[in-house]
């Protein structure tokens, strides 16, 4: 991760909440949340931080991992993901899956995912002549959208009882080997559904 992103925390303007939503805007508030791709409100100051990233918040699991694909205000303890190279939105919700999968299960409380432990996590994508496969990433997000929008379930929320069975596919579907052939269409139609539509 260390030698893809640099990871730093958020600008944020340091105020109370009671401040920082005082006034209801348009500009997200990202959180330490893992709902709703982490955003706790909308506000009406300056976005702190530039669209098109990775977020994830500091303070226990791994659950808040998420792509911001709009500027926003920035929180303490959420963390930046700021890619070295050019990555695009597709080939970022590609990673979020591949980010989330590595990490799934391996922090609580008693063991914080926190920015050190991030900078060191092994995540597994795809490599074309030894270079990052960044088209493979982004047409593989693209024919989903595509298969989504076909299938009228573009617009589709997940129910609680869908999220369960989604859990328990996973749980099943789960294996040492978390390469890029061991995620699943259900992972990555989750993410683009908290992404896109929540």
């Amino acid at each position: 991760m260390g030698k893809l992103f640099h990871i730093r925390p958020t600008k944020n303007y340091g105020l109370t909440n009671q401040k920082l939503f005082a006034n209801y805007g348009s500009v997200p508030v990202v959180v330490n949340s893992s709902q709703n791709n982490g955003i706790g409100g909308f506000g009406d100051l300056e976005p702190t931080e530039r669209g098109n990233m990775i977020t994830f918040s500091d303070t226990t699991t791994s659950d808040s991992i998420f792509y911001q694909p709009n500027d926003f205000i920035g929180y303490s303890h959420v963390q930046g993901m700021f890619p070295y190279e050019e990555w695009n939105k597709y080939s970022l919700l590609y990673f979020v899956i591949c980010f989330r999968t590595a990490t799934k299960g391996k922090f609580d409380y008693g063991n914080k995912f926190n920015r050190d432990k991030a900078k060191e996590i092994l995540v597994t994508i795809p490599y074309h002549n030894n270079k990052i496969a960044f088209k493979y990433m982004e047409n593989y997000i693209k024919a989903l959208e595509a298969y989504l929008t076909v299938t009228n379930l573009r617009d589709y929320h997940l129910t609680k009882n869908d999220e369960k069975v989604l859990d328990k596919f996973a749980k099943l579907s789960d294996t040492k080997s978390r390469g890029v052939g061991g995620l699943c269409l259900f992972q990555i139609a989750r993410c683009i559904e908290m992404v896109f539509w929540n």
